[in-house]
């Protein structure tokens, strides 16, 4: 497919604290495997071939990215903004960095969404309508929090509101952060600079009936900025709703296994993944919905449901993890209770602790028998 593709990756992800403490967000990982590589190897399958990532925030973390696309046939082009200039900055500093052709169309993606759109079929509504601009659209609720636009019968854009209240519109289709642009526009945006993209120049291209389509086929799309979204992404991951696979093995319809996992004994219900070298003791339970990172231990009559641990978590003995994300390097001690929460990295819960609908910073440890309660806005 002669199309080129950008993904805005500079972002820190701040809605996702504690999660985002250690690693940048297109870097957290969805079903064992890093949100960035699940959409470099969505382009890949749709035949997309050159790819520029345009980093920012924690930009050295995104190293080993390169060898990971290079064996998906992907060339990947890292670029490092000078410091944050939004989107259109972005793309401009891109553009100036030689990274884009403009003569093939240009897909832009959002760093932190899982979707599966039809690239295919969004390439040809963006060429059949000589088009300047294509989004590729999802329909929401609550539009409250997203740019809406409002489409004609042939799929031009009539109207693009940022953010508005309910009453300002009957649309419900919004930017799903998945737009095909010629790369020509990005002329108009001034180097050097913070500029938004959607908010500075969007609306008067609108305002001026310029070509600017929208595409809406009904494809999976998930934002990934709260936590109660992101462990609904990795279900979704393991449920097979999105062309994303789970890392590891499929030994099982809706089991994935890493190399060295012991589970002999343990009673597991599907779907699930298992990261390598993870020992999940005899009489342990997961009662599915549940993604374990590499070389994590959960010990005997622990429980685990509809969570996420990432690498090397410790579950001690009849301690429960429910509806959580337990980061890197984080212990859940014995006969612990942890439900609705998110636990940062390297923090341990001691034993007989109750933390409920709280979010624990990196590196706490939370002395035993203790009862953290937080009805926080998740």
């Amino acid at each position: 497919m002669d199309v080129q593709a950008v993904i805005l990756a500079g972002g820190k992800g701040t809605r996702l604290r504690p999660i985002t403490d250690e690693l940048p967000k297109p870097l957290v990982p969805v079903a064992n495997r890093p949100l960035i590589l699940h959409q470099l190897a969505h382009l890949a399958r749709a035949g997309v071939r050159d790819v520029t990532l345009a980093l920012g925030y924690a930009a050295e973390a995104f190293t080993g990215v390169e060898r990971d696309a290079a064996e998906l046939g992907i060339d990947l082009t890292l670029i490092t903004e000078p410091a944050p200039l939004g989107t259109g900055g972005a793309l401009r500093w891109c553009a100036d960095e030689g990274a884009f052709d403009p003569d093939r169309p240009l897909l832009w993606l959002n760093g932190d969404v899982i979707a599966a759109p039809d690239i295919g079929a969004l390439t040809e509504t963006h060429l059949d309508r000589g088009a300047r601009i294509t989004f590729w659209l999802t329909s929401v609720r609550d539009v409250r929090e997203f740019g809406v636009l409002e489409l004609g019968s042939d799929g031009f854009v009539e109207r693009f509101l940022e953010k508005p209240m309910p009453d300002e519109t009957d649309s419900h289709l919004v930017n799903a952060g998945i737009v095909m642009l010629d790369p020509r526009i990005i002329d108009r945006v001034p180097p050097d600079a913070f500029f938004s993209f959607e908010k500075q120049l969007l609306p008067g291209m609108v305002r001026e009936r310029e070509l600017v389509f929208g595409r809406f086929d009904g494809g999976y799309w998930k934002d990934t900025g709260r936590p109660l979204d992101y462990r609904k992404a990795n279900r979704h991951v393991l449920e097979g709703r999105v062309d994303w696979e789970p890392a590891g093995e499929q030994a099982a319809p809706g089991l994935w296994l890493g190399a060295g996992v012991k589970r002999d004994g343990v009673d597991l219900i599907q779907p699930a993944a298992i990261g390598d070298d993870t020992v999940l003791e005899e009489g342990a339970r997961l009662f599915g919905r549940t993604v374990v990172g590499q070389r994590c231990h959960v010990a005997r009559a622990a429980e685990l449901d509809g969570c996420v641990l990432f690498d090397d978590v410790v579950v001690e003995r009849g301690a429960s993890v429910i509806d959580s994300v337990v980061c890197r390097g984080a212990r859940i001690e014995r006969g612990a209770v942890v439900h609705g929460a998110i636990i940062g990295h390297d923090t341990v819960v001691g034993p007989a602790n109750e933390v409920r609908e709280t979010r624990l910073g990196p590196g706490l440890t939370i002395p035993p028998e203790a009862l953290l309660v937080d009805q926080q806005r998740r």
